[in-house]
């Protein structure tokens, strides 16, 4: 699929919908978009759903809809697959008087009479024709950029309008039974999308504007688009923050508050729940760099962190680095996404000792290349940790996995080694600044230097300042608390989530 935004007031693309149309697809699998829409079944046939209500469609089929109706083309199955021209444009930008005015009947021309979402026509050969030489006359204009470009598409589009609304026959241009409740529930659309960054809107409130009761809009929403008002609100409100993440730098702050959006945690919770991702993985996977996308190559690190590949991330580290993405993303969004992956892997008995050995050892081979850019970056770990084997226990494969663990969650670990007296770890973690202490023993005879160190740390008046965490196969919950340190874990992966928890 190919787009292009030209001068943020028209999106002409060409696509092969390949996705097999299912029976439970709901809102959230549709596309919406707050522009006016209209698109040309050029090539193929597949499945058109709009709202609750799906039809196949073939070549000449047209579809023009108002701005704020979810609809989505699909195949009807792995042989047989739509290809759709479709040209969107903000009627504000490109219109003027009654014709860019939502409420009159010679909006767009008249192409939505009686005020209805969705105009469907025909079109014969001649007219086939007519659209492509406008869609090929549009492209060009974009492509040149010659004098008075803009001018020159808006005429086009005027002209494209005039002859669409020709070719419309009202008895087919709603594929619905109830025109009339369409006319309300395509009210309330708009009413949606123009106060979609109002979070106090309600149905209540639109039932209100358009004089009907609260529930029977209701009924009427569910019976038009299959779905809730609530649903097709927040449909609204993430369709309009993906816009925000693809054509702005704005915050995820300023997009929660452009969006109506409650907080930061709802708003990455739904964007989860609608997308499969968070918010700055759809924002990378928009972005490319010498045509390969952002998050693939971030994918590909993640994934060869996950196998230990340490060459092949020795290459895809070098890559991202040559072809300018920031250092500190390829650490978070490759080497430690994929680290991250194997800690998961290991806390449920997926994988062991050995695959997180060699994950480790690929990460810490990407790392390498990184830290000088990060240095100049001035990027700083996300915590400091000092760790080791307390006095009398020279047991250190644990403690070792568990500094694996930790620096694949970003933080900076000091490794004092084995045989640690309580008084190093406390005196390291004050002159170098670690919010976390990390003791692990083996032996059952050493696991009293634990409340040693705690003790210490008390004396020396840090106590309240630096966290103390415990660990090994003799410890317990019981006698962390026992002791007065501050956390327990019974595994690597549980310590390093801990240790990132308590730094941050």
């Amino acid at each position: 699929m190919n787009g292009i935004f030209d001068g943020n007031f028209i999106y002409r693309t060409t696509a092969v919908y390949d996705t097999v149309f299912s029976s439970d697809l709901t809102l959230s699998h549709l596309n919406m978009t707050d522009f006016v829409e209209i698109s040309v079944v050029v090539d193929g046939c597949g499945i058109h759903k709009i709202l609750n209500k799906e039809d196949e469609c073939h070549v000449g089929d047209m579809y023009i809809l108002g701005g704020g109706v979810p609809h989505g083309y699909f195949a009807k199955n792995l042989q047989e697959k739509p290809t759709v021209c479709t040209l969107s444009f903000n009627p504000a930008a490109v219109l003027e008087g009654e014709w860019a005015d939502t409420e009159s009947d010679h909006f767009c021309y008249g192409v939505f009479r009686d005020k209805v979402p969705v105009s469907y026509a025909l079109l014969n050969s001649k007219a086939m024709n007519e659209f492509k030489n406008v869609y090929s006359k549009i492209s060009e204009e974009v492509e040149k950029k010659e004098l008075e470009w803009q001018a020159a598409i808006k005429v086009h589009i005027a002209m494209l309008l005039i002859t669409v609304s020709r070719y419309i026959d009202m008895a087919d241009t709603l594929k619905v039974n109830h025109p009339k409740e369409w006319i309300t529930v395509s009210a309330a659309m708009r009413e949606v999308v123009d106060r979609c960054s109002d979070s106090d809107m309600t149905l209540e409130s639109i039932a209100s504007k358009l004089f009907v009761s609260k529930s029977n809009l209701s009924r009427m929403f569910q019976k038009a688009t299959g779905d809730s008002f609530v649903a097709y609100v927040r449909n609204v409100r993430i369709s309009l923050a993906c816009k925000l993440l693809r054509t702005t730098s704005l915050t995820n702050e300023e997009i929660v508050g452009r969006c109506g959006l409650r907080d930061i945690p709802s708003f990455y919770k739904l964007f989860r729940t609608y997308m499969g991702m968070t918010p700055y993985q759809y924002r990378m996977s928009q972005q490319t760099y010498k045509g390969e996308t952002v998050m693939s190559i971030y994918l590909e690190i993640s994934e060869n962190v996950q196998r230990g590949k340490s060459k092949i991330i020795k290459e895809l580290v070098q890559k991202a680095v040559d072809e300018g993405l920031p250092a500190a993303q390829i650490l978070n969004e490759g080497l430690l996404a994929g680290m991250s992956v194997i800690g998961e892997k290991f806390k449920n008995n997926e994988v062991y000792v050995p695959e997180v050995l060699v994950a480790a050892r690929a990460m810490d081979t990407g790392v390498q290349i990184l830290k000088p850019l990060l240095m100049e970056d001035g990027i700083e770990a996300t915590g400091k940790v000092c760790i080791g084997t307390v006095q009398g226990d020279l047991h250190d494969i644990g403690k070792n996995l568990v500094k694996m663990m930790m620096e694949g969650k970003g933080l900076e670990v000091v490794d004092l080694g084995t045989d640690v007296a309580p008084e190093t770890f406390v005196q390291t973690a004050i002159d170098e600044n670690c919010q976390v202490i990390c003791c692990s023993a083996l032996l059952t005879t050493t696991m009293e230097v634990m409340a040693e160190v705690v003790k210490k740390a008390e004396e020396l008046g840090v106590r309240d300042k630096i966290k103390i965490m415990v660990g090994g196969a003799p410890v317990t919950e019981d006698f962390c608390r026992q002791i007065g340190a501050d956390v327990y874990t019974s595994d690597a992966a549980s310590a390093a989530d801990a240790a990132a928890e308590l730094c941050g």
